[in-house]
């Protein structure tokens, strides 16, 4: 005797409970496979896409294109794909649903390619509008014998196959000695930008003005790109081209007389002259010793900046010196060498010193301002005296 369960959300005997169990299984059995049966058969045709049915048979499916693919016309979707058939051998069949709207802006002369609908390289069929042909109805089989690739998946293919046919051993050891060439100009470059800083530093005037002067030394360019020539020229028919006829050509007896003179020079001549260095070094060091002596002492003689401020002085002094009207000007001259070292030390040498004006101008600026305006008021009246008594006695010359 089979045994009964009770429940305690069912009320009732044994028996009732399970006849109340055994129905309500039944129902739900039978609500399930009614929403199996609605979800297999309604689903799909309320899902369905409404449209104009039109089927392309095209040589070859893009990479990606399946049912529920996209079909995009000026880049909007304008439809879905149907069905795909790739039973037969050279063609694909292409079931395709286009809106209302898509069939009327569309003729049968429409081309058809493969492209990315997105950014992440989903594929859809893209259609594109041509003039002229026939209005498009249900039903209507269209064959296209050429459908262009442009999917990102053959993009990549193709990107490849480029590289693995150029980056090949020497493509990679070309790029090696790029890499290895670029680094050794890096000090070049390098040194380029510190000069151009030190220049951009250094500059005191405006580019125009550098510019207009930058035109008067390009001026002489003509001239010299003429003499280069000529001397290339002269080069290019000189002896060493011609031969002994004339005619141009590598005279090799006189190239090997040129060579021989040459061999002579450098290991009779100069070859001699080293060993005769060598053999007598030691009788040369008092030799050498002595001219350094003696070529020490230049640089003092000549002296310093202050020196040279002297000089220039002196010259400007010396151009100012002649004074008075034409053909009868008088020389007005002060020899104030007497600070040139070179100078200062031959008259020292001798018991000669510097002038008790010149040493108390050297260390008061006021003194020496005043020493030479005294100077130059003596000046002027020796000259006026000078020329005076040129007057007088009828002479036009100078005075000294």
């Amino acid at each position: 005797m089979a045994k009964l369960t009770n429940q305690d959300f069912i009320r009732g005997s044994g028996s009732t409970q399970n006849r109340a169990l055994t129905v309500a299984g039944l129902i739900a059995s039978a609500i399930i496979v009614v929403a199996l049966v609605g979800t297999a058969v309604l689903y799909p045709r309320i899902t369905a896409p409404s449209g104009t049915e039109l089927r392309l048979v095209v040589p070859a499916l893009g990479p990606g294109v399946k049912t529920k693919s996209k079909v995009l016309l000026r880049g909007a979707e304008v439809g879905v794909v149907k069905g795909v058939d790739a039973t037969a051998p050279d063609t694909v069949t292409l079931d395709i649903v286009l809106t209302d709207e898509a069939i009327k802006s569309l003729t049968d002369a429409f081309e058809v390619d493969y492209r990315p609908a997105n950014y992440f390289g989903i594929t859809a069929v893209n259609l594109i509008a041509k003039p002229g042909g026939s209005p498009l109805h249900a039903g209507q089989t269209l064959s296209r014998a050429k459908v262009p690739d442009f999917t990102m998946s053959t993009m990549i293919e193709h990107g490849s196959t480029v590289v693995d046919g150029t980056l090949s051993r020497e493509m990679i050891a070309t790029l090696d000695k790029v890499t290895r060439y670029a680094t050794g100009l890096a000090p070049l470059i390098e040194t380029m930008i510190v000069v151009s800083d030190n220049v951009a530093r250094t500059q005191k005037q405006l580019p125009s003005t550098l510019l207009a002067k930058m035109n008067d030394i390009t001026d002489v360019f003509p001239e010299a790109n003429k003499e280069t020539l000529r001397g290339l020229n002269s080069i290019t028919n000189s002896v060493f081209n011609r031969m002994p006829d004339g005619s141009r050509g590598v005279d090799e007896a006189y190239h090997k007389l040129m060579d021989d003179s040459l061999t002579v020079a450098a290991t009779g001549l100069f070859g001699a002259v080293g060993q005769l260095l060598g053999s007598h070094s030691t009788e040369l060091t008092p030799f050498v010793t002595s001219i350094k002596h003696l070529v020490d002492p230049v640089s003092g003689i000549l002296g310093g900046p202050e020196s040279m401020t002297t000089l220039t002085t002196a010259v400007n002094a010396l151009q100012s010196a002649f004074a008075g009207p034409p053909g009868e000007q008088s020389l007005r001259l002060r020899l104030v060498l007497d600070t040139v070292p070179s100078v200062s030390q031959t008259l020292a040498s001798v018991g000669v010193r510097p002038s008790s004006d010149y040493a108390v101008g050297m260390k008061k600026a006021g003194t020496k301002k005043a020493s030479t305006k005294k100077a130059d008021s003596n000046y002027s009246g020796a000259a006026e005296k000078r020329t005076a008594a040129n007057q007088t006695t009828g002479q036009p010359g100078r005075g000294n």
